[in-house]
């Protein structure tokens, strides 16, 4: 009943839409451009609201802005990781790859700062959290002690310095 049904509107509408040249060409045009018309303005919202809100700027604009040079970073300074120069067991999975900076460390206490502005209880329950998340990350052998403070130094600047520059 219901697939009979489905079928009939279905076949109404493209019939409709096949008989009218004028409102065909609109309707293809709206099929094919509306997925973009949305996400621009989408896109343009949230950059809106994050240049105009504190909290978005926190929760949305500084992780991405630290999530980019993470992933940048490495391009310009790539050092081995420990256990792979020094041919220790990993005690956790892990490429080969850059070992500075720690996105684990950074994310994580970027995440937890940003928590820290809105609930200063969960913010700092979340800081200790990413406190041992750095320390994991070296106890694993898969950072240096260096790349967690240099992390940690990138963060900080982030979280202090663009925050309050954007503000």
């Amino acid at each position: 009943m219901l697939k009979k049904l489905d079928l009939k509107i279905l076949f109404k509408l493209y019939n409709f839409n096949i008989n009218h040249r004028r409102l065909s060409k609109a309707v293809v045009f709206i099929s094919q451009f509306s997925s973009i018309f949305f996400s621009t303005i989408y896109f343009a919202a949230v950059i809106y609201l994050i240049y105009n809100d504190k909290v978005l700027k926190e929760f949305i604009l500084i992780p991405a802005v630290f999530y980019f040079l993470a992933k940048l970073i490495p391009y310009l300074y790539n050092r081995i990781r420990p256990f792979a120069k020094h041919n220790i067991k990993a005690l956790v999975e892990q490429r080969k790859d850059h070992s500075f900076p720690s996105t684990h460390t950074g994310s994580s206490l970027i995440i937890s700062l940003a928590f820290l502005e809105i609930n200063p209880e969960i913010g700092i329950t979340m800081i200790f959290l990413a406190i041992l998340t750095a320390l994991s990350r070296i106890m694993t052998a898969v950072h240096y002690p260096s790349d967690i403070l240099g992390t940690w130094l990138i963060v900080l600047i982030l979280h202090f310095g663009f925050l309050n520059f954007l503000i």
